[in-house]
């Protein structure tokens, strides 16, 4: 167990020291940057696909047993790692600053972490049960230390770039032997002010991330030179179609690009994907957050009459979209989660659904089968490559989106609503192609027979509609590849 370092308090210049909380026994392996700067892959070099799901509140509202009005978050853990998630979006503070402990996370100066002694005694003691659960369920976390839309100008993190060093190494030196957590600073910051734009907030966020490092490696010394090869951290940028590699692409400590699309019925978000796969030097990228299952638009008043809720087609569109864009993973949401909303809880924007009832909404369980899909063929060196469709690929909800193997060994093209494609062959590898239709919506696979590989090849989908997506998988017959999703 590490010695933890001394944290001065403020306002009082009061010290008090403690230990870092105890880590479980062993721990998930590290997640890295590929060596093509496109993926993630495990510190024992297995490809990594982020599956996640946002559950931004869940520190403040989740709680350790079950209670009347929810289960203990280990129930959300174990459901959602049986559905297939990798990943869980989570904030430290949200927006109550504080839990359903009655415990608050920092002392009256808003800047030294409250910590009391005991296994169970401070908002600490919740925060390293939630953490350690995730963990036991084979779950990563990627944490962020708040949602900084929320911390108002005033506050000492954002008016100190030292007060924000201190509580990133806090959080470092804690969670340093946490090895399935990825530190995601930012939080939405879409209103005035509040985004690294703001010389104060990019100052804040670069300590934040030197001190997060620096706590994991054991040092403190706020010189601007951290090792940030121990620590993977990204940035949550506004919503909007926007990415933190509008400011931040450069940051030695961003390891990946995060992009939020927002809620919404109509979106390209393959749009800003394919503009960060362009940067360069090259980054991993992908949607975090977009069109969440369940939601009104996020375009209205409060008060206006619900909207068309966001369907389960919607996610599967974001998901596809992203992914085949250049996405290394994606992350679903459903809008009863965002706030974690509890038996009695009606909140913003249709979330109305117990959380606990939301787990198994279909867009949830049908992303299973992306990472499946994705996750049956090597999944590291592929590319987009919207040069394989040959014409128009379309635009808005039936907007045909092709990625394939760099080597051309296999192809993978959505299709929103099923219908025609011409695929120009020539474009894969092998005498011979072996055909397929994927179907996002159950996993299940339809043979399409054998193609020559000539220059080009039409294909129909089995069914054609709203909602009826498919995906055309196309193999070179020689490298021998199962049915896809299997």
């Amino acid at each position: 167990m590490r010695k933890q370092f001394l944290v001065v308090a403020i306002a009082t210049s009061v010290a008090f020291g403690g230990t870092a909380a105890q880590s479980p026994t062993g721990g998930l392996p590290r997640l890295n940057v590929a060596a093509d700067g496109r993926f993630l892959v495990r510190s024992d070099a297995l490809p990594f696909f982020w599956l996640g799901d946002t559950a931004w509140a869940l520190f403040e509202k989740g709680v350790r047993e079950a209670a009347p009005d929810q289960p203990a978050v280990d129930h959300y853990f174990r459901t959602r790692a049986a559905q297939g998630f990798t990943v869980i979006q989570a904030a430290l503070i949200f927006e109550r600053w504080n839990n359903l402990e009655g415990h608050a996370p920092f002392e009256e100066d808003r800047a030294t972490p409250r910590v009391r002694p005991g296994p169970s005694d401070d908002y600490w003691d919740s925060a390293t049960h939630i953490i350690d659960r995730a963990a036991a369920h084979e779950l990563y976390l990627a944490v962020l230390p708040a949602w900084m839309v929320n911390v108002p100008a005033d506050h000492p993190l954002v008016r100190d770039a030292a007060v924000a060093y201190r509580y990133g190494r806090f959080l470092g030196a804690r969670f340093a032997d946490r090895t399935h957590l990825v530190w995601v600073l930012g939080g939405d910051p879409h209103r005035s002010g509040t985004d690294v734009d703001n010389p104060q907030r990019l100052a804040m966020t670069r300590a934040l991330a030197e001190g997060i490092a620096d706590g994991v490696n054991g040092v403190d010394r706020q010189d601007g030179a951290a090792d940030w090869s121990t620590t993977l951290m990204s940035y949550h940028p506004k919503g909007g179609n926007h990415s933190s590699s509008a400011h931040l692409h450069g940051e030695p400590w961003l390891g990946f690009n995060m992009i939020q699309t927002t809620t919404a019925r109509d979106f390209e978000n393959y749009r800003t994907v394919t503009r960060d796969w362009n940067m360069a030097p090259p980054k991993p990228t992908f949607d975090s957050e977009v069109a969440y299952e369940g939601s009104h638009s996020l375009g209205g008043a409060v008060k206006e009459p619900p909207l068309p809720r966001i369907s389960p087609w919607e996610v599967r569109r974001a998901a596809y979209w992203n992914v085949f864009a250049g996405g290394f993973g994606h992350t679903y949401g459903h809008r009863s989660f965002i706030r974690w909303t509890r038996t009695g809880e009606k909140l913003l924007f249709g979330a109305d659904v117990p959380w606990r009832e939301a787990l198994d909404a279909p867009g949830a369980l049908q992303m299973a089968h992306l990472k499946r899909l994705m996750l049956s063929r090597p999944l590291v060196a592929r590319i987009p490559d919207q040069d394989l469709i040959a014409g128009d690929p379309g635009t808005g909800r039936q907007h045909v989106r092709a990625t394939r193997a760099a080597d051309g060994a296999y192809a993978f093209v959505y299709l929103p609503s099923g219908g025609s494609v011409t695929i120009r062959l020539e474009r894969l590898s092998g005498a011979s192609l072996r055909a397929w239709w994927f179907n996002p919506r159950d996993g299940s696979v339809r043979d399409a027979g054998q193609r020559a590989r000539s220059s080009a090849s039409d294909f129909r989908s089995p069914t054609t509609g709203d909602g009826e997506d498919w995906v055309l998988v196309l193999d070179d017959r020689a490298r021998g590849f199962g049915s896809p999703g299997r």
